[in-house]
C-alpha cells in the first residue's frame, strides 16, 4: 500500500508541473486514501503533508475557499499532534499557505501575520540561516512592499539576500532573484 501511495502521489506531481490540477487532485487523494488506510486515520504527519497539497492545488485553481479550509484542517491536525519539531514544521505550511489566500483576498495584514507566525516557526525549528528561512522572509518582503512598510521589506529582503548568499552562493538563481528584488526596493 505505501508503495502504491507513493505512486499516487508521484503522479500527482507531475500532473501538478502539466498544470492539470483536476487530474493532480484526483491522484493526491488516492494517495491519500491509501495513507489513511497505512496509519489508521489522520493523525500523522504524512497526512497532514497530503492535505498541504491538496490545499495548494486547490489554490491554484482560485479555489480559495477550500483551499481555506484545507489550511485550517492541517491547522488542527497539529494542535492534536502536539508541539513536536516534525509537526511545527508541518504548521508552517499550512500558515504561509493561509497567508498566499489572504494575498489573493487582498487582506494584506493577516496575510503579513501569517507569514510572521510561519517564519517564527521556521527559525525555531530549522534556524535563522536555513535555505527555507529565506524563502519566507523574501515572501514576508514582498508582503511589506506591497503595504508600503519600505524600511521593513528592505530588512526582510536583506536578511533573505545574506541566508542565499550564504547558503548557495553568489550565482544561485534564488540569490540573483532575492538581490533583484532588494534592488528593487532600494
Amino acid at each position: 500500500h505505501r508503495v502504491l501511495s507513493e505512486r499516487y502521489y508521484d503522479m500527482a506531481m507531475v500532473l501538478m508541473k502539466q498544470r492539470k490540477f483536476d487530474e493532480a487532485i484526483k491522484m493526491n487523494k488516492q494517495s491519500l486514501a491509501r495513507k489513511l488506510h497505512i496509519h489508521g486515520g489522520e493523525d500523522h504527519p504524512d497526512i497532514a503533508w497530503a492535505y498541504i497539497c491538496i490545499g495548494f492545488l486547490l489554490m491554484e485553481q482560485n479555489r480559495l475557499d477550500d483551499a481555506l479550509q484545507m489550511c485550517d484542517r492541517v491547522i488542527e491536525m497539529c494542535d492534536r499532534l502536539g508541539p513536536g519539531e516534525v509537526n511545527r514544521m508541518i504548521l508552517a505550511a499550512p500558515l504561509a499557505g493561509k497567508a498566499a489566500i489572504r494575498d489573493k483576498q487582498g487582506d494584506l495584514e493577516a496575510a503579513t501575520e501569517l507569514l510572521e507566525e510561519s517564519l517564527a516557526i521556521q527559525v525555531e525549528v530549522l534556524g535563522e540561516m536555513h535555505p527555507e528561512t529565506a524563502e519566507v522572509y523574501q515572501k514576508i518582503a514582498v508582503m511589506y512592499g506591497k503595504q508600503d512598510r519600505l524600511d521593513d521589506a528592505i530588512r526582510a529582503s536583506a536578511k533573505a539576500l545574506q541566508i542565499r548568499r550564504n547558503e548557495l552562493g553568489e550565482d544561485h538563481p534564488y540569490t540573483v532573484h532575492c538581490f533583484s528584488f532588494f534592488v528593487q526596493l532600494k
